[in-house]
């Protein structure tokens, strides 16, 4: 195999496929990139085995090949290389020659025919296999969705039911996302035309974060999503993404909500998480909580901690209701924050000091995000 490729359509590609190469494993094969040349295309490919993804270059080559190479080496070579083209000429026992300018690199390879197979895409019926549900939509729809719910998914791999984003149609017409560590959780709904789906599924955190990736991509066109009940995949232009679902069942996250609270108290988005960074610099190191303490037109934002000092905050709000206090933890309220549009009102549903906090924004009247309270 032997072929040219544009520096910077390449160094794209690869940086693209990176986060899909695992770092440390046992396989030497999953650390590397598999590199495809056919006709007038150069296809890249990565798995760790539970996460996939391809995407199509242009190239010039002389005739068809694979070969496979370490990700991160021949992203660093191509990153940092002068030059504004690459070529490649694969050598014999999985050798490759690269030059870059007036740089020449030899790199060992591995086998291609060890690379292991990328999770199959959903096919249609006439396939053998019958497509769950699908929806094509503009990415900044479906970035929206997952920037809103994937910051409460559970890092705890354990517990693998809340180790995904869940993804079901509540109703025709209509997408929804949830997420939940047990600790809180967000849930946004939008509206997809002709999407619905029986039931639900949990789409992994990590392919989930490379189709965030793949969808900051400046390049026109919208994204389509093919569920069935082991695989979701994901097309882009020339980039596809395919990802084995997570099993298990996701738990019955709308007994969690709470249906009414006692209070809504309108607070300025920006005021609220500055108050709460402050307060939290005397927060206990292990359990960051920070008290909402709620009187007539003031919400005060405190912390103390016995070994180093207190903290506290107020901001005028439009409450005229009996004094109260709840404790929450404040990386949870700050990271809901750092999803809100800046400059926006977010409100806080509060009962007392036992019952679940919930925050919602009327500049998005879908996204719900609820919070279990603290003793403090």
């Amino acid at each position: 195999m032997e072929l040219s490729i544009d520096r910077t359509s390449l160094a794209n590609g690869l940086a693209l496929v990176q986060g899909i190469v695992e770092r440390r494993n046992t396989v030497p094969i999953l650390g590397h990139v598999m590199i495809e040349a056919e006709g007038g295309n150069l296809n890249l490919l990565a798995t760790d085995l539970e996460v996939g993804i391809k995407t199509a270059l242009s190239c010039k080559s002389n005739g068809g090949g694979t070969i496979t190479l370490n990700a991160r080496k021949i992203f660093e070579i191509v990153r940092e290389a002068g030059g504004e083209e690459v070529s490649l000429k694969s050598l014999e026992n999985d050798w490759v020659e690269l030059k870059c300018g007036r740089a020449r690199f030899k790199m060992m390879g591995l086998d291609p025919r060890s690379f292991p197979a990328m999770p199959h895409k959903a096919e249609t019926k006439a396939g053998g296999k019958t497509i769950k549900a699908e929806m094509t939509v503009p990415p900044a729809v479906l970035a929206a969705m997952i920037d809103k719910t994937i910051f409460a998914v559970s890092p705890d791999e354990a517990r693998y039911n809340l180790s995904g984003v869940y993804l079901e149609s509540p109703a025709p017409g209509t997408a929804r996302m949830v997420a939940t560590d047990g600790h809180r959780l967000a849930t946004i709904d939008r509206e997809v035309p002709n999407f619905s789906m029986e039931g639900g599924v949990i789409i992994p955190r990590k392919g989930l974060t490379e189709l965030r990736r793949l969808l900051d991509r400046a390049d026109q066109g919208e994204v389509n999503l093919q569920i069935d009940n082991q695989i979701a995949y994901i097309k882009r232009l020339s980039t596809e993404v395919s990802m084995r679902l997570v099993e298990g069942e996701f738990p019955d996250y709308k007994g969690v909500i709470p249906k009414q609270n006692r209070y809504h108290i309108p607070v300025n988005r920006d005021a609220l998480m500055a108050a709460i960074k402050r307060a939290a610099i005397f927060s206990n190191e292990r359990y960051h909580g920070v008290k909402f303490g709620v009187s007539a037109g003031t919400l005060t934002v405190s912390s103390t901690s016995p070994e180093m000092g207190e903290a506290s905050e107020t901001i005028d709000i439009d409450f005229t209701g009996e004094e109260f206090s709840a404790g929450f933890n404040a990386s949870y309220l700050l990271q809901v924050m750092n999803v809100i549009e800046p400059g926006s009102e977010a409100v806080l549903g509060l009962t007392d000091e036992v019952s679940p906090g919930v925050i919602t924004t009327p500049s998005d009247g879908t996204f719900t995000y609820v919070v279990m309270p603290m003793r403090l």
